[in-house]
């Protein structure tokens, strides 16, 4: 199938034209354009500050690609970092593959700079390192080693949600190849997250059901999250797709119906962050949290909105309309810009705030509605208002000081401080969300085109 490149502007203009909505002065397709480029410009930070190549200099030459954690811990390497840098590599490609046409008639300005065939690289040989990380005794992925795998932490709990991102950029990878072999690679790649999930003990009767955050089953206040258990139903939903098979769908259905049924608010139309032991020493009792976290409510949305499509309840959408309707009002911050990561807390988090605006997309692409469009676009504007650097790299989070204790409040005189750390999940989320709204910057194909 053929690749594509795009273009990178200078970016002096890219930071100019993003500080406001670019919809505002900008046509479509030097939106597209813009969005594009600032996706690139964050992929090749990545790559230059974070990436490790294995034993060589090039992709093409190393046996496999890693990212470190972040350029405070640069001797880490996370299994959900990595496996989310490719999840934005392979949704990078399939967007430039989607615009095709409008590459044809000169609508969206490509060029050479960016080679994709070298970003399939990085994901083919991504999931090389993650092979580092797999426990082929019991299954799943451990969280995380050094960066080139070969001091891998296998005493460390092994994560549900972490895994459930893991099979998200399987399937999504999966898409890149028409090819039968490599694409059931990839798929029978997901199978057996999916697998680890259900078999390894991560599900029970605690509670009703639902995910465990991890294998220490409820030795943490994280107990049964929001998150782990609309990540494992949105990727349960995305792999009966992808397989057809009506195990993975009942799991959909039955992950959400648990999650919807426990953790989901009613009065706020959000969902608690997670249910757990009243006691956690005794394991007994049970309490659900009053905290609120922003990329829940967009897991959430997404996960309802998947297996809406495979039943067709109307509730479902509705459902996620309200929590759409929530996030705004309950999450953004004026004082910070952009999405606090909890409820009332004035900090934002860079990945966790691009990655909240996933959800108002889903929504978009339900129903056309301008209004998800405009939020999403505000809130990477606003983050790259703040958090971006004139590299295309991101800080990790920006936050208001409330006392002398924290890091760059000491003095007393700072009001809001900027994290400059590069942070591996910062770029690939902020990376993944400008490649989304560049993909629906993008007029529709007419039926006559």
């Amino acid at each position: 199938m053929a690749r594509l490149g795009v273009v990178v502007l200078a970016s002096g203009l890219l930071l100019a034209s993003m500080a406001v909505p670019a919809r505002a002065h900008q046509p479509e397709a030097s939106e597209a354009t813009l969005r594009f480029s600032a996706a690139v410009a964050t992929q090749t930070v990545a790559r230059a500050k974070l990436g490790v190549l294995g034993d060589a200099f090039t992709c093409a030459d190393a046996r496999l690609v890693a990212y470190r954690r972040s350029t405070a811990q640069p001797d880490i390497a996370d299994q959900w970092y990595v496996a989310s840098q490719l999840w934005a590599d392979a949704a990078l490609l399939l967007a430039t593959e989607r615009i095709a046409p409008d590459v044809a008639n000169g609508s969206v300005v490509l060029a050479q700079d960016w080679n994709a065939e070298d970003t399939r690289c990085h994901i083919d040989k991504g999931f090389v390192f993650l092979d580092r990380l797999w426990d082929y005794t019991t299954a799943g992925y451990f969280p995380h080693s050094n960066p080139v795998g070969t001091q891998v932490d296998t005493v460390a709990a092994r994560y549900g949600d972490d895994n459930s991102v893991g099979g998200l950029a399987l399937l999504a990878t999966a898409e890149l190849t028409d090819e039968p072999t490599a694409r059931q690679r990839y798929i029978h790649a997901a199978q057996r997250e999916a697998d680890f999930l259900r078999q390894s003990g991560l599900w029970d009767d605690t509670f009703g059901g639902g995910f465990w955050w991890n294998t220490g089953r409820g030795d943490s206040a994280e107990g049964k999250p929001a998150q782990t258990n609309a990540l494992a139903a949105l990727f349960f939903a995305r792999l009966y797709t992808a397989t057809n098979d009506p195990e993975d769908r009942a799991w959909a259905v039955r992950t959400l119906l648990w999650l919807d049924t426990v953790l989901y608010d009613q009065a706020r139309h959000l969902y608690h962050w997670s249910v757990s032991y009243a006691s956690i020493p005794t394991r007994t009792g049970a309490v659900v949290s009053q905290r609120y976290f922003n990329y829940d409510q967009s897991l959430a949305i997404q996960a309802e909105l998947a297996v809406f499509g495979l039943d067709h309840d109307a509730a479902r959408a509705s459902r996620a309309r309200d929590i759409g309707g929530a996030i705004v009002p309950t999450f953004w911050s004026d004082a910070v810009g952009s999405f606090n990561l909890e409820a009332g807390v004035q900090q934002v988090y860079t990945g966790f705030s691009a990655w909240t605006s996933f959800g108002q997309l889903a929504l978009y692409d339900l129903d056309g509605d301008a209004r998800w469009l405009e939020a999403a676009r505000t809130n990477a504007n606003a983050l790259s208002s703040r958090l971006r650097a004139p590299d295309g790299g991101y800080g990790a989070r920006s936050y208001v000081c409330v006392d002398t204790l924290a890091r760059g409040c000491e003095s007393g005189q700072a009001h809001i401080v900027v994290d400059q750390t590069l942070d591996g999940a910062a770029l690939a989320w902020a990376q993944h969300l400008e490649t989304a709204l560049a993909e629906r910057a993008v007029p529709p194909l007419s039926p006559t085109d």
